[in-house]
């Protein structure tokens, strides 16, 4: 172990024993629950003592039991032989999490960020492995469902976290029951089911740099069984970062989003669901921050500032995104049927200057529309005995179109690209106990899939350039064995082996026939071995795996000096490391939750005339460790709660690039956000003080290196931030 390393783990260790040392100095005495029902994790023993404060203590005490959906069945998050991490809307609350970035708190061994030059694009990188090119011809490495539904690009997949139930972040290859391009891991947004109860909620937040929020839910019961729900989220904020040359602000936020909910019985058997969301963002264009280095090696502001810019265009930035699921349910006794059939559909146009400058640079123009539709039948087993089991068939297409423009130093040509994508799987998963305590998992998919790709290039004087039009397609069995044993009814150990899958493609960024080609499928092969433990009766959770993924054929996207996208399957890597992740309800008023991650990353099986390229290079996002420790502390105060709530992230320096270029790799840093609410109980309101970025971080989330245009860029996170939450529950 490095001396780095071994130095963060210290600090880590110190942190977690000072919080837990200092907890059981505080009275362990009942403390009154938050506003929230499930603000602090409750769950009643098997055996209760017969003393009633005894046993109200130790109820109060206990963490609340999570179950999740990750296999497709409900089951106890601590019965699941994987890596999961998963977080309620209060937990989602105590870390001030709005976006889905936002989980990036409490998960580790993740890399999480707004896409370059997209307000509502995300890029995620798990384990070293995802993908940051946003372009649709470059399949995700992360795959991210909301409420089942796959969501299949990264324009338009930064979702805003309102009326939501949970998130379950799956770390590792999710071949079988998830299939296409889940190969490092998927992330499921699960929103709030309406229950029949008729109830209004207003949540407002306002904060520095003109932040105004508004989210409203309602829900109610229509006759005498249908349930329904809706909310709708408004977002705004001023831009943090100044055009000098044109006098203002720039990177605004300005989303509106609304959802719909609605379920009700059809017969005796079946139970249907409907999901509505539409989303508008029309924050505007996103511009970059010049960057150089300064005498003593540094990465300094190229105009004094971190937050100051230029740029000779205002350029623009608009999304619309849309979707709606239609869920059925049925049960045939000894086993149930899920259908779930979907349509989504996306129109993202903008005209970025990616430079930095108030020259002619490079800026860039696209205007994508996206139409998916699928569908997906699961048979589950519902029959008691030792053998459980899932199967499916899922079906999926895709429609991406897209004119788009590189204007490098003069006005381009224009790329007219499209693509059609069709993918088919069948999957099985089951489970046999052996024993009590024995129980041995195993699945299979097949996949496949074809891309239809088209590119015509016409100059601005009308003329075409080139044009390419190729036809691929890819098949690929995936599988899953998994071993786990009850050492104990608290301690479970698991091993594991997994596989996962992505497509190839074609770069559809290519700027001539040449350019354009074709690239191959890149595959993982995951080994992974756990301990999930319950500890002293509830009160702690600690869980730790060590993993290792054989990546092969990985697929880099690149830039060259002068500005030219490729996409190749050049090499494969060795990446493996240890998690470990706890939450201790030490008090009945004290929670502290704490993890780390490792990741050891290195390049292999690359050709000979590639050695100065990959040999002992480092992954682009890819941090060798990173830390995160939360606390939730609930202070009676009279009649109402002080709830104190606090989160750190720790994060070593990684690579933003695959030329691991050091003018834009974001340095080691340490993220810090806490809230304090007011929650006075049997009331209808709260309200709360926050602040993110404690630590007034100006970290890079994305950037540009292009010595031969003369462009150093960086996209800064947010600056330290402040703000004032209010909840009111009308009904």
């Amino acid at each position: 172990m490095n001396r780095n390393l071994s130095r963060n783990l210290l600090t880590f260790s110190i942190l977690t024993a000072m919080l837990a040392s200092q907890a059981y100095a505080y009275d362990a005495s009942p403390a009154a629950t938050a506003t929230e029902p499930d603000a602090l994790a409750q769950q009643a023993p098997a055996s209760a003592p017969t003393d009633p404060a005894a046993a109200s203590e130790k109820k109060a005490a206990q963490l609340q039991n999570v179950t999740v959906t990750a296999q497709r069945r409900q089951e106890l998050v601590q019965q699941v032989p994987m890596s999961i991490s998963t977080l309620d809307s209060v937990q989602l609350q105590r870390i001030n999490a709005t976006r889905v970035d936002d989980v990036k708190f409490v998960v580790p061994n993740i890399v999480i960020e707004q896409n370059t030059a997209l307000s509502s694009g995300m890029k995620v990188f798990m384990r070293g492995v995802g993908q940051d090119d946003s372009i649709f011809t470059a399949d995700p490495g992360i795959a991210l469902y909301i409420n089942d539904v796959y969501i299949p690009r990264a324009n338009g997949a930064m979702l805003a976290l309102y009326d939501v139930e949970r998130v379950e972040v799956l770390r590792g290859p999710q071949g079988t029951l998830y299939g296409r391009n889940a190969t490092g891991g998927a992330i499921r947004y699960i929103t709030r089911k309406p229950d029949g109860k008729e109830s209004l909620l207003l949540d407002t937040t306002i904060g520095d740099l003109g932040r105004r929020d508004l989210r409203l839910s309602y829900s109610t019961r229509i006759g005498k069984d249908i349930d329904i729900s809706s909310a709708v989220m408004s977002t705004n904020r001023d831009g943090y970062i100044h055009d000098l040359s044109d006098n203002r602000n720039v990177n605004n936020s300005h989303i509106n989003a609304a959802r719909t909910t609605l379920t009700m019985p059809v017969g005796d058997r079946t139970y249907a669901t409907l999901n509505l969301d539409y989303l508008r963002d029309t924050s505007g264009a996103t511009f970059a921050v010049p960057v150089k280095f300064n005498a003593e090696g540094r990465v300094v502001p190229a105009l004094g500032s971190f937050y100051d810019t230029r740029s000779e265009m205002r350029g623009s930035y608009g999304l619309k995104q849309f979707g709606g699921a239609l869920t059925t349910d049925t049960d045939f006794g000894s086993f149930s049927l899920r259908n779930i059939l979907s349509a989504r559909g996306m129109n993202n146009e903008f005209y970025e200057d990616l430079d930095g400058t108030a020259q002619k640079r490079y800026a860039l123009y696209q205007d994508q529309k996206e139409h998916s539709y699928s569908y997906e039948a699961q048979l589950t087993s519902q029959l008691s005995g030792p053998f459980s089991w899932v199967g499916g068939l899922y079906a999926f297409r895709e429609t991406n179109s897209q004119p788009t423009r590189n204007d490098i130093f003069v006005t381009g040509a224009t790329n007219y690209i499209s693509q059609q994508d069709h993918a088919y799987a069948f999957y099985w998963q089951g489970n046999y106990a052996f024993t009590d305590r024995l129980k041995l998992t195993a699945g299979t998919r097949y996949s496949f899939e074809k891309k239809n790709f088209l590119v015509a290039s016409v100059r601005p004087n009308g003329s075409q350039a080139f044009a390419v039009d190729q036809h691929k397609n890819w098949k690929r069995p995936d599988w899953k064995l998994v071993l786990d044993y009850d050492f104990t009814d608290h301690v479970m150990g698991y091993v594991s082996a997994t596989t996962g899958f992505k497509s190839g493609g074609f770069n559809g960024r290519g700027t001539t026939a040449a350019t354009v080609g074709s690239f191959d499928a890149e595959t993982l092969i995951a080994y992974e071995a756990g301990i999930k433990s319950s500890l002293f009766n509830d009160r702690v959770r600690f869980n730790i795996d060590y993993y290792r993924n054989d990546y092969a054929g990985i697929q880099l996207s690149a830039v060259s000096p002068s500005g030219v996208f490729s996409v190749t399957n050049a090499t494969g890597a060795l990446i493996q490391g240890v998690e470990m992740d706890t939450q201790a309800q030490l008090t009945s008023a004290w929670r502290v939750d704490a993890g780390f991650g490792t990741i050891d990353a290195k390049y292999q099986n690359y050709a000979e005339i590639n050695h100065a390229t990959f040999a002992g290079m480092a992954l682009k996002d890819a941090p060798k460790f990173q830390w995160y420790l939360s606390t939730t502390y609930v202070q009676p105060l009279g009649n109402a709660d002080l709830v104190w709530s606090a989160a750190f992230r720790y994060t070593d320096m990684y690579f933003e690039n695959q030329a691991l270029s050091r003018l834009i790799m974001v340095p080691t840093h340490l993220d810090a956000t806490a809230r304090i609410s007011y929650e006075p109980k049997n009331s209808k309101w709260s309200v709360a003080l926050w602040g993110n970025n404690l630590t007034n971080n100006h970290i890079s989330t994305g950037g540009f290196d292009i010595a031969g245009l003369g462009i150093g860029v960086i996209y800064p996170s947010l600056p330290r931030t402040y703000g004032v939450d209010f909840k009111y529950r009308f009904w």
